[in-house]
């Protein structure tokens, strides 16, 4: 063998090994970007899934906010129509006619058990009814045993019976008061059914 030949021999397995190497160079770009293209799509997908679950979250969380401002102002419209119902029920108790008042004033004041001292009005129904509501409660009690106080008391009416250091306050204010939380699921429900 020559040196010609020794030399081409080489040159030719030189250049098969090049080409083979360029082959599987191709070979290897090729899987590299297919592989790239493939995780890709895989982050692509799971960031599109998770952006979804995050929009469907905020949209849940929005919904949530939404119904509980309705349920807030529901509540706040419910807590002001009862308040304006007491308040109603206040006004037709201070507007019911004289008569009807004295009768009203008398017999609650002698369905008081003992019933004996001090009647305290406000000073506009100790000007106008306070000596007929003391003559019908004594009348009704069959003995002198309520007298009219001097004192008056800041209410929009009913009165305040005090005996020694006992006072019964039947105010209607108080009254009202004492009964809101027993009637407010009644009115609430005579309201809104």
């Amino acid at each position: 063998m020559s040196i010609d030949n020794i030399t081409l021999s080489i040159l030719d397995d030189a250049k098969n090994i090049a080409e083979s190497s360029l082959v599987n160079a191709e070979k290897t770009k090729q899987d590299i970007i297919k592989n790239a293209m493939n995780e890709a799509e895989a982050i692509k997908k799971t960031i599109a899934e998770e952006a979804i679950i995050e929009a469907e979250n905020l949209k849940n969380r929005k919904i949530s906010a939404a119904e509980l401002q309705k349920r807030k102002m529901l509540l706040s419209a419910k807590q002001e129509s009862i308040k304006k119902g007491f308040e109603a029920a206040l006004t037709k108790l201070k507007t019911m006619p004289e008569e009807r008042y004295l009768s009203y004033l008398a017999d609650e004041i002698a369905k008081i058990p003992n019933c004996e001292g001090i009647i305290i009005l406000n000073e506009t129904d100790r000007e106008r009814i306070g000596e007929k509501l003391v003559k019908a409660v004594n009348e009704k009690l069959k003995a002198e045993k309520i007298s009219l106080s001097k004192n008056t008391v800041q209410a929009s009416g009913g009165f305040v019976l005090k005996n020694g250091n006992i006072e019964i306050n039947s105010t209607f204010e108080t009254i009202l008061d004492s009964m809101k939380d027993e009637l407010t699921n009644e009115v609430a429900n005579a309201l809104f059914k």
